[in-house]
């Protein structure tokens, strides 16, 4: 299966079966996470895979889906770490989904430090994973998302496959906040809309969204015979009133 696949048929579940998902199947996902690199190496991170129970046990609430195990992603408190686990996130979700695995981000849930385990990085997000009956997207069918002109601009057309693979990345409450901007120098450059009233809840989220348009933006880069480099550009490139630059890549064309 293509990435170009993968990012198509990915799909939030709703519902999850309550059963364990196979013992082989977790362990590479933990290897896999394991010898993944941050777009930005110098933050340090780490994640937990938990059943719901212990999910539960942490949480100030219960999670918005049932799920028979969460990925949990964390990092230290610095400029970009939301985005760093957007990206790793991403990166197991496609992961997953390429081995029949469903999946749902998890932005809703939020943890009490006083519950949260010991010496723990601060909590960033979740995503819940499973097995479900619903099944994932088909090739004939349309994701639910703001059309490409909406959303990528300038030199669309000779990155259209990268362009439409961003398109296609997964926000929280399907905001999509996402805009992506290629120029003159083969650089595809990765912005987010500024949220109304500069909300710090949707400011987190929004983050975390941009994180994994990057891991979309980086694989489709990759797939199209590319050498993507991560790179965030001062100053800041400037593209349209309220939006917020997040990230760059170069793309090196391979020998």
């Amino acid at each position: 299966m293509s990435i170009f696949e993968t990012i198509q048929k990915r799909k939030s579940a709703q519902s999850f079966r309550q059963e364990p998902l196979d013992a082989g199947v977790m362990e590479e996902l933990i290897d896999f996470l394991s010898g993944l690199n941050a777009p930005v190496p110098e933050i340090d991170w780490n994640f937990d895979t938990l059943p719901y129970l212990d999910m539960v046990k942490i949480a100030s609430s219960e999670p918005g889906v049932k799920a028979p195990c969460y990925l949990v992603l964390r990092a230290e408190r610095k400029q970009f770490s939301l985005q760093n686990c957007g990206y790793l996130g991403e990166r197991a979700v496609l992961f997953l989904t390429e081995r029949g695995i469903a999946s749902s981000w998890q932005g809703s849930i939020r943890i009490n430090p006083a519950n949260d385990f010991e010496d723990s990085l601060p909590y960033v997000t979740a995503i819940a994973i499973g097995m479900s009956d619903e099944g994932f997207r088909s090739p004939e069918q349309q994701a639910d998302r703001k059309p490409l002109e909406k959303v990528a601009y300038n030199r669309v057309e000779g990155y259209k496959p990268i362009m439409e693979a961003a398109r296609l990345s997964p926000s929280s409450f399907n905001r999509q906040p996402c805009v992506f901007v290629s120029d003159d120098r083969e650089r595809v450059h990765i912005f987010r809309k500024k949220p109304f009233f500069n909300n710090p809840v949707t400011n987190f989220a929004q983050c975390v969204d941009a994180g994994a348009a990057m891991a979309h933006v980086e694989l489709a880069a990759q797939a199209c015979g590319f050498r993507p480099e991560f790179l965030r550009l001062k100053p800041a490139p400037s593209f349209k009133h309220g939006l917020i630059y997040q990230a760059s890549y170069a793309l090196h064309k391979e020998a």
